[in-house]
């Protein structure tokens, strides 16, 4: 009895949501079976195909295993934590799941523009050195692979829908491309921050950008109240809005103290001095014309 592996991912792209991998085991004797669905890439299938070919492929299908990756973990990777990136955990995944399988041979689409070092990457997290490694992009073209990209994204989309309901918003597909996904973003990167991928760039810019703006009604706030020639502390308060909070100050010459971005002390004879993280100090200075 020959066993073979398939294994792909699905929604590795979007800003919102999860990464789903999945390995697909069939006995070589059953793929004929598998080819006569005609299987193929779960992204040249519309959502209606591949929900109707999802229970045919899990019929012949000797074994399957889904894994799901939450955006905490795809951030955490690609920060590097645990020594990782995208393309290793992926590894990593796929991994456990022919540990898990032990197939004879295993075909898998190939995250990684260097083959040749991804493939020595996995093969030393494998247990059974033995299992013939097949490693390809755009590996759908193999049928089994097909069935694992097929069942990868209808498990993903499953995932979607199910966030949909939970929170009450129609988010789209989780993609910058999708309009939907676009305004539910800017308008909610806040209030949902545990389902957006925090290391994608467009999650980053409207976080920079929001800092930015902070910056810089602090600078106007506080050009506006040099003008005066005294400051109370009901004056800063209004900083609170913007993320500040009032603390209480450590000597007699000083009358307020505002933590937030960074730490700003106003003194009693008008004088500013703002302390904290390096890039931000940077920020407020230059912001401030200091």
């Amino acid at each position: 009895m020959v066993l073979i592996c398939g294994i792909d991912e699905a929604r590795r792209g979007p800003v919102l949501s999860v990464m789903v991998m999945c390995g697909a085991m069939i006995e070589e004797k059953d793929m004929p079976k598998l080819i006569k669905l005609k299987p193929k890439d779960s992204k040249l299938l519309t959502k209606e195909e591949r929900e109707e070919l999802y229970p045919k492929l899990l019929s012949v299908l000797k074994y399957y295993k889904v894994i799901i990756m939450q955006p905490d973990e795809i951030d955490k990777a690609v920060k590097g934590g645990d020594g990782l990136n995208l393309n290793k955990l992926e590894a990593h995944k796929q991994a456990e799941i022919l540990n898990e399988f032990n197939p004879d041979k295993a075909i898998i689409d190939c995250p990684s523009n260097n083959i040749k070092n991804y493939r020595i990457f996995l093969k030393k997290l494998i247990k059974n050195k033995k299992i013939e490694l097949v490693l390809e992009h755009k590996a759908e073209r193999y049928p089994l692979v097909a069935a694992a990209s097929i069942i990868a994204k209808v498990t993903g989309d499953r995932e979607i829908e199910i966030l949909k309901k939970q929170i009450g918003i129609d988010f789209g597909s989780g993609y910058m491309s999708d309009p939907k996904t676009v305004e539910f973003l800017k308008n909610n990167f806040e209030n949902y921050p545990e389902l957006f991928r925090k290391s994608w760039l467009p999650y980053q810019e409207l976080v920079n950008k929001k800092f930015q703006k902070s910056l810089s009604d602090f600078s106007s706030f506080l050009k506006e109240e040099q003008k005066h020639k005294s400051h109370t502390i009901e004056d800063l308060r209004k900083l609170e809005e913007l993320g500040f909070h009032l603390e209480k100050p450590k000597s007699e010459h000083e009358l307020a103290i505002m933590k937030g971005p960074c730490t700003v002390i106003l003194y009693k004879n008008g004088k500013l001095l703002i302390q904290g993280n390096e890039d931000a100090k940077k920020s407020v200075e230059k912001l401030l014309n200091i």
